[in-house]
């Protein structure tokens, strides 16, 4: 009988231990593997036009987006208590804390969000990252078409990013019953993140050419060959494409979707025509400094070429430089599609001797320069829809959102103010980083009404001043065969 006892509890001693060894242990082996790459047919990564099932972000004070988080929660609350979301496609926001603030028991949340809105909107998730907030990075969600299985599955695709979030894939995947699938590139390019893996509803990707040649050899083998567009990302610093370009859903259009791309001429002509108070109530004083000049130099500009600007000073001007006259034919043209910039040498032209405004003539001799590249860039992802869908000389709807960008130290560049394009899309809301300038705001908000959708702009300092924006600081897992605008 002793025996017996003594047994049954070592048994249960086992058991006891293997199930703690299970919740310690990475969740590779619990969740669903593809037994091999022969055996995957093809994979359709989710758009913006899917309906969302969960909204991933991560919680962390110390990282400074307590303020976001709140604003993402307000946001995704009023959604759903307005009516702008049906019964049946409610969704949450899951958030996953760092270790610093999970010690918080969220507790600087909870002073600032009705514990109500925190029940029904939030999910505190059972994961948690060392200090990595970047939740775009470490892949995408997609369905996966497998020989061996009759119906196509939900997939997690990780980028192989590692860091903080590195087995956060598979435990997603463990949490949704999908599948993982890898990037086969050991490189750790930032290049492969998920932030450089767009695509369109009608499942043309879009991919910088700051990705691996293997992973883009991998796409094309599971489903994405002659379907890939890959664009020009070398010149920015993080090189994805959701720095420049984003798809949303737009039952306006004939394809059921829209591309937004950033346009630094539109923000330059925004910035020409703002107010000083406009332009004195930006908070962060380089902005402002930096705004004012670049308003003060075409606004000058704009006076030589004969124009009437309100001015203290009404007197006769000298002739106008060449870049001068370039530079305000450029912005007043009308803009139709993919803007070509005509041919200028724009290094030509009389220095100014003060050292400020040079700095500031190149600032926008920059922008206008990478207003040729998006451009171009567009034009090519529409090129390549085109040619997917077998269609010519079908226009494309594309919108522009104003946005600006300098150059980094290692000759790369940036978004200067918050890049607005690089949003999060939730049915029709869009949460948009604040471009910190009121007629930048008022043209977004415009422009995006418009196509029937929504701008909710959310300050995203935290993010940008760290190099990212609220694109790269958010995931979301879609409903693979439920739609906002079903793509046609």
């Amino acid at each position: 009988m002793t025996d017996r006892r003594q047994s049954r509890l070592a048994a249960l001693f086992v058991l006891m231990l293997l199930a703690v060894a299970g919740t310690l242990s990475p969740l590779y082996a619990r969740v669903r593997p593809i037994v091999s790459p022969d055996d995957i047919e093809s994979i359709r990564f989710l758009s913006a036009n899917n309906i969302p099932v969960k909204v991933l972000a991560v919680y962390s004070p110390e990282f400074g987006n307590l303020q976001f988080v709140v604003a993402l929660i307000d946001i995704i609350a009023n959604m759903h208590e307005k009516g702008l979301v049906k019964k049946e496609d409610a969704f949450k926001l899951h958030l996953i804390p760092t270790r610093a603030s999970r010690s918080s028991n969220f507790k600087q949340l909870h002073a600032m969000v009705a514990a109500d809105r925190l029940k029904k909107y939030v999910e505190f998730s059972s994961l948690e990252t060392e200090s990595d907030v970047w939740m775009q990075d470490w892949g995408e969600v997609g369905v996966v078409k497998l020989k061996s299985e009759a119906k196509a599955q939900l997939v997690v695709f990780d980028s192989n990013r590692g860091r903080g979030t590195g087995d956060l894939p598979s435990r997603l995947a463990h949490f949704w019953n999908g599948f993982v699938m890898k990037n086969p590139s050991k490189a750790g390019s930032c290049g492969d993140y998920g932030g450089n893996i767009e695509v369109t509803p009608d499942n043309v990707l879009l991919i910088g050419n700051t990705s691996t040649p293997e992973l883009r050899a991998y796409l094309e083998k599971h489903g994405y060959a002659n379907r890939m567009a890959v664009l020009e990302t070398d010149w920015l610093q993080v090189g994805h494409v959701d720095e420049y370009i984003s798809v949303c859903p737009n039952a306006k259009a004939p394809r059921g979707y829209t591309l937004i791309k950033a346009n630094p001429r539109l923000a330059l002509r925004l910035i020409k025509d703002a107010s000083p108070a406009e332009l004195n109530a930006i908070k962060q004083e380089d902005y402002r400094l930096m705004l004012i000049k670049v308003r003060n130099y075409l606004r000058e500009a704009e006076r030589k070429r004969g124009r009437h600007v309100p001015a203290d000073d009404e007197t006769a001007a000298p002739q106008p430089e060449e870049f001068s006259n370039a530079v305000i034919d450029y912005l007043t043209k009308d803009e139709t599609g993919a803007f070509v910039l005509p041919p200028l040498n724009l290094a030509l032209g009389i220095r100014p001797s003060s050292p400020g405004d040079k700095e500031v003539e190149d600032f926008i001799k920059l922008n206008l320069t990478l207003a040729n590249v998006i451009d171009t860039n567009v034009k090519a992802a529409c090129n390549k829809i085109s040619q997917v869908r077998k269609e010519s000389g079908k226009a494309h709807s594309v919108i522009s959102f104003p946005s600006l960008f300098h150059k980094m130290r290692n000759g790369k560049h940036i978004a200067y103010i918050p890049g607005s394009v690089n949003q999060l899309i939730l049915h029709d809301q869009l949460i948009v980083p604040d471009p910190q300038v009121e007629r930048l705001r008022q043209n977004i908000a415009r422009t995006a009404s418009m196509i029937g959708l929504k701008a909710n702009f959310v300050d995203s300092m935290s993010y940008h001043s760290k190099q990212g924006q609220i694109h790269c600081g958010t995931n979301v897992f879609r409903h693979p065969n439920r739609y906002i605008v079903r793509p046609r």
